[in-house]
């Protein structure tokens, strides 16, 4: 088998032309020399074992210094970093920001119980109106007077209205009759104010406007089928369970009336209760 090592052209001559013990560079001639004689006794595999071991060796040193270096200018700009040297060793620790809390949020299914029917800004008796809506609350606006105030949207896919089976032109009942009305609303704006938000029993006002559509003219024939709805309530929020809330509001104001867009706006004014649960969407390992 021919020598790979000693195949290159004049190495053979070029090795024994060299002058081992130079006083100039001591060491390097020397390792030199003795790598040199090593090749000639053991041949190739030899050579390249050690040649391999020697880059090994440099390849290990090399790289945690590299790595060091690398993590030393990758630490964020706001991140804190405090170094403290003992001897050669040089210890480093960053503070990373801390994870935002997520953002809370509730689902609700409420029912409205009548308690009777008022004029405060009416003219129709005898009108009262049975909901069934979803409530999606969510805390877009931080915190105000020790509360949390959170922005909210209802849905009623269910709206049963009573109402004089004959009424005249401003709503007045000439009927000792009463006929129903189903309807649905939307009440794309509103917003609730929370508070002991992290306790068991919680406190609650909330406020909505929205729109509320029945299948025919409601309490008046001059009158429209679409109307503005706003509701108003008080309310308490109890905790069943880690995700579930009682919510019961004893008071809840809600209005109908169609601003005038028609001939006749009688409007109804409603006092009654709404009773529900709520479904907390809070994150899975959150602590309550």
């Amino acid at each position: 088998m021919i020598d790979p090592l000693w195949a290159v052209p004049d190495l053979q001559a070029r090795v024994s032309q060299f002058k081992c013990g130079s006083s100039s560079r001591p060491l390097v001639e020397s390792r030199v020399c003795a790598a040199a004689s090593l090749l000639r006794r053991e041949g190739d595999r030899t050579g390249y074992l050690l040649l391999a071991a020697l880059l090994t060796l440099v390849f290990l040193f090399a790289l945690p210094n590299a790595r060091a270096q690398q993590m030393q200018i990758g630490v964020p700009a706001e991140a804190a970093v405090s170094a403290r040297a003992s001897g050669s060793i040089a210890v480093t620790e960053t503070r990373l920001p801390a994870a935002r809390k997520p953002v809370a949020q509730e689902i609700a299914i409420m029912g409205l119980i009548p308690g009777g029917d008022y004029q405060f800004i009416s003219t129709t008796t005898r009108c009262t109106a049975w909901t069934v809506g979803i409530e999606y609350d969510r805390n877009s606006w931080g915190h105000l007077l020790k509360s949390r105030v959170d922005y909210l949207v209802e849905v009623m896919p269910f709206v049963l209205l009573s109402e004089p089976a004959k009424a005249d032109f401003w709503g007045n009942a000439k009927s000792p009759y009463q006929q129903h009305l189903y309807g649905v609303s939307v009440s794309p704006f509103g917003f609730r104010f929370l508070w002991r938000e992290n306790a068991r029993w919680k406190p609650y006002l909330s406020t909505k406007l929205g729109a509320i559509a029945f299948n025919k003219k409601a309490m008046s024939e001059a009158a429209s089928y679409a109307n503005f709805n706003i509701q108003a309530a008080f309310g308490m929020q109890f905790r069943l369970s880690d995700h579930i809330d009682l919510r019961v509001e004893p008071f809840e104001f809600f209005h109908v009336s169609n601003g005038y867009l028609a001939a006749s706006n009688p409007g109804m004014d409603e006092l009654g209760t709404r009773y529900g649960i709520s479904y907390r969407l809070h994150r899975r390992g959150e602590t309550r």
